[in-house]
């Protein structure tokens, strides 16, 4: 069984309860666009966030290049669901589904 290669991490916490989680972590461009891409078109809301402008510094160093794609928490558990879905439609090269035949 595939599985998502990073775990899910809070990113803030108020008042005890967690706002945003990392849902996943990369260090390319393109393959955070995609991932947030798909999350997107299931109406789940993601931000990207690095701690370094890679269109300024376009490199990684020990880390600093690592793109973060945050969500709300509440949708963690379907992300996940999602992203492990179309990680194994891809393995298994069957990517006929789209958000609608869900």
């Amino acid at each position: 069984m595939l599985s998502i290669p990073f775990a899910i991490k809070p990113v803030s916490e108020r008042g005890g309860s967690v706002d945003s989680c990392v849902i996943f972590q990369t260090w390319n461009d393109s393959e955070a666009e995609l991932v947030r891409g798909i999350l997107e078109s299931y109406g789940i809301p993601c931000r990207i966030s690095s701690d370094i402008p890679h269109q300024v510094v376009p490199l990684t160093v020990n880390g600093l290049g690592e793109i973060r794609l945050e969500i709300p928490s509440e949708a963690a558990e379907e992300a996940r669901r999602i992203l492990q879905e179309h990680l194994s439609a891809g393995a298994t090269g069957s990517l006929d589904s789209t958000p609608d035949d869900h």
